[in-house]
């Protein structure tokens, strides 16, 4: 099996206008009806296993029925079925609704193939006047590339650091308050406080104008 095609909301076979829509043994053709029900198409549909086995995958849905229908978070689990560097489309159908709105927002697949980490390649106009968008898997080598480096950057976020929380070296080398407080001598390399000073005694030097020696005759 190569190829798996989805068809949308109530779009048809014949709707879809796709010349790979067929009951080739090499394609699987299946309908997802309602939004919720897009990402759940091919698993184990048939009992056919598409993990990892399809080369291709398209969607198509109707212009009108985009907004309602196509669901961007479901691109992720359609993905795993795709072989390395396989391609996903999105085919979307013009139809004018009873508004004459023939234009819808095209930005949900683009963003959809962003949220699935596929790469964008190509927006082509339709022979219907239609667009078909088309993202492609990563290869096996890009696969590989970015795997390393997931687990380099994990390795790097597993890299301890050991934060030392015991201050007793600093404290060896601050002054103890209380020391200075009580006036101890001398201890462990600190400074001993001024010695006292006879407050009485210098009032009577700083009287005497001859500063103690004998006064003149």
């Amino acid at each position: 099996m190569s190829t798996a095609i989805i068809h949308v909301g109530s779009l048809s076979v014949s709707d879809a206008n796709s010349g790979a829509a067929n009951t080739a043994a090499n394609i699987l053709v299946v309908q997802a009806p309602t939004k919720e029900s897009l990402s759940g198409t091919l698993s184990n549909k048939n009992n056919v296993n598409t993990s990892g086995h399809l080369h291709s995958i398209e969607i198509h849905v109707k212009s009108t029925e985009l907004a309602s229908h196509y669901d961007s978070l479901a691109l992720a689990s359609l993905v795993p079925s795709l072989i390395p560097g396989g391609t996903l489309s999105v085919h979307v159908v013009a139809e004018v609704d009873a508004d004459g709105a023939a234009a819808p927002d095209m930005g949900p697949i683009t963003t959809s193939f962003l949220l699935a980490g596929l790469k964008s390649e190509s927006e082509q106009r339709a022979n219907n006047g239609g667009r078909i968008f088309t993202a492609r898997k990563a290869d096996q080598l890009a696969m590989n590339n970015r795997n390393n480096a997931t687990t380099n950057k994990l390795n790097l976020s597993k890299t301890k650091v050991k934060l030392s929380l015991d201050d007793d070296d600093d404290d060896n080398e601050l002054i103890d308050e209380d020391d200075l407080l009580n006036g101890n001598t001398i201890k462990d390399g600190m400074l001993a406080p001024p010695p006292a000073v006879d407050v009485e005694a210098r009032a009577k030097l700083n009287a005497d104008d001859c500063g103690g020696r004998k006064a003149c005759d």
